[in-house]
């Protein structure tokens, strides 16, 4: 069913790609979460590169739904987009767009939108990194009261892969997006194991705090998530 999911996508997309690359995995898992809510639930992950000489593309999604016999425990879904355009080979700007909800956070919903630079500090094979500086809007929902505010932010972001082997890789990101009224930090860490052709595992651990949340809510969530995905490209 998987295989079949992976074809209808590429093929509503292959019009549009040209000779452009199109890269991506899929996959779900179990994840336990501590912080505002301590369970094991299931988990599932998308992301879709559309590479370019100039353009790159990235699409990221994820969901987390889980429940006990009292209810409903944890509940987030996310959705970003980013698109770099690319000024030589270490250089490029970039504009993004994310969105989340989330019923068990200080945060019911969040959108940003950020524009601005980045640049490939390494480039491999072994190691990559990139760093990024931006600003835009965000705005946010608060979980308690349902109040909506919009304000202006700073956003700084990082990635770094190590390529370890043939079958592993270490992967690395942070995010923080800075505004008057919060500060968002996010930070993702991953192990991927391959264990059969397109076929991995991948163990990653997430650590997101919100700066300024009700009175009786944690500032910061942590998650654990073991995921078995499949990888692929056109």
């Amino acid at each position: 069913m998987l295989r079949s999911l992976v074809a209808i996508l590429m093929w509503a997309f292959s019009g549009l790609a040209g000779a452009a690359v199109w890269k991506g995995e899929a996959g779900a898992g179990l994840i336990t979460t501590s912080g505002n809510s301590q369970t094991e639930s299931l988990s599932g992950k998308f992301v879709l590169d559309h590479i370019q000489e100039t353009w790159n593309n990235n699409f990221t999604a994820t969901a987390i739904n889980s429940g006990d016999e009292e209810g409903r425990t944890a509940e987030r879904y996310t959705v970003g987009d980013q698109l770099n355009f690319n000024l030589d080979k270490r250089n490029y700007l970039f504009g993004a767009v994310d969105y989340e909800k989330d019923l068990f956070s200080g945060v019911r919903e969040r959108t940003a939108e950020t524009a601005g630079y980045g640049r490939h500090i390494l480039v491999g094979p072994i190691h990559l990194l990139d760093v990024e500086i931006g600003a835009g809007a965000r705005q946010t929902e608060a979980q308690d009261t349902g109040e909506k505010n919009d304000e202006i932010i700073g956003r700084f972001g990082s990635k770094y892969k190590w390529v370890i082997s043939e079958t592993s890789t270490f992967l690395q990101a942070v995010k923080v997006e800075y505004g008057e009224d919060n500060t968002f930090t996010e930070s993702i860490t991953e192990l991927k194991l391959s264990i059969v052709g397109n076929l991995f595992a991948s163990i990653s651990f997430s650590v997101r705090n919100n700066s300024e949340v009700p009175a009786d809510t944690e500032k910061t969530d942590t998650a654990t998530t073991f995921t078995l995905a499949y990888a692929f490209s056109r």
